[in-house]
């Protein structure tokens, strides 16, 4: 089977040349469960509220406590995804990168349907996110028959939907990083080695877990030019860990634009949700040292208090609020055109395979 798509975006409707990405969300979330974050509350009164359906009345609680409330943590509405995806078109929106792996109730149908209602371009994502979501046949499998599995996504589709993957990831990573963790990130560079897919990383949160999860996919061939960091903003990444991830090729993925949440625990660390003026702060550093070609960025939405219906930004936020405060920064209008057009088109697109 020719798998050869070096040039190309994979679309769920099917492959599209690069150049007609146009604005692009290199890692949202349409239809996705948060599900394996999920902490029970120790509290009688929070244990009811985590079992509420969101609402503006539970919003203060909500988004101080976004692993704690079940609801939140379920998109799960195609409607709802397909009005608020709408916005991101309207404001001149017109590629999403939809990156729930195995493991996020990956919804191949859905999103098919959710292209087909908006006309955007939608990528979807494949192979296997954090170790507690992984399924249980997984630890018999070995890299290579995972990658198999991984491989079969985007060249057959997922099931017999005949829905393709076009990006592998996000993948998975905790803290500290798993065995089974470990397997499927060598599985996923065999996989993006013998189809040219784009590679997907949800790290550790923690700064040497990380760099081993750049050193192991190198180890394992992965093309790290093809392959991009997620949440290095959140995870508050030193920055000698973000030049030495872009060093090794990677792009560095900065999400949680518009997050109107608030500081709390994620592994026993503090996830470090700030407003938009510190991650453009950072950005702006990169820039001046070299790093534009590397850096892209996106919403990460996967809560429902993160959706406009819930009182959040949305997926329009970047097109309506952020770009207009990084232009009065000074960022340029060729930077801006690199972040949001140039580098997710570059990185989105297929590679050559080495088979």
């Amino acid at each position: 089977m020719d798998i050869n798509l070096a040039g190309k975006v994979q679309t769920v409707l099917g492959p599209v040349d690069s150049d007609s990405l146009g604005v692009t969300l290199y890692h949202e979330h349409l239809l996705t469960s948060l599900a394996a974050w999920y902490e029970e509350p120790v509290e009688a009164s929070e244990k009811g509220l985590a079992r509420q359906p969101v609402s503006t009345e539970n919003l203060w609680w909500v988004r101080n406590h976004r692993p704690n409330n079940l609801d939140n943590a379920q998109l799960a509405d195609e409607q709802t995804a397909i009005d608020e995806a709408m916005q991101f078109k309207l404001n001149g929106g017109s590629t999403i990168a939809e990156v729930s792996s195995i493991g996020l109730a990956r919804d191949p149908l859905g999103l098919k349907h959710i292209a087909q209602a908006t006309g955007l371009n939608i990528i979807m994502g494949s192979g296997y996110y954090i170790g507690a979501s992984h399924p249980p046949e997984l630890e018999k499998l070995t890299e290579d028959q995972i990658a198999e599995r991984i491989i079969r996504d985007i060249t057959v589709g997922v099931g017999d939907t005949g829905v393709k993957a076009g990006i592998i990831g996000e993948i998975g990573c905790s803290r500290p990083l798993q065995e089974g963790e470990k397997v499927v990130l060598r599985a996923s560079a065999i996989a993006q080695r013998k189809t040219g897919a784009p590679l997907m990383i949800h790290p550790a949160f923690d700064d040497k877990i990380t760099l081993n999860i750049v050193d192991i996919l190198r180890d394992a061939g992965a093309n790290l030019n093809h392959t991009v960091i997620c949440h290095v903003n959140v995870y508050a990444f030193t920055t000698e860990t973000l030049r030495m991830i872009a060093d090794n090729g990677c792009y560095l993925g900065f999400e949680s634009f518009g997050n109107l949440g608030y500081p709390h625990l994620l592994q026993g660390r503090l996830l470090e949700h700030r407003c938009d003026l510190d991650y453009l702060d950072t950005i702006a550093s990169l820039i001046e040292e070299g790093y534009l070609e590397k850096i892209l960025i996106a919403h990460d939405i996967c809560f429902k208090d993160f959706l406009t219906i819930y009182g959040g930004n949305g997926y329009a936020h970047i097109l309506r609020n952020t770009l207009p405060v990084m232009r009065i920064r000074g960022f340029s209008e060729e930077q801006v055109q690199a972040l949001m057009v140039e580098n997710p088109e570059r990185y989105i697109q297929f590679a050559q395979p080495d088979v």
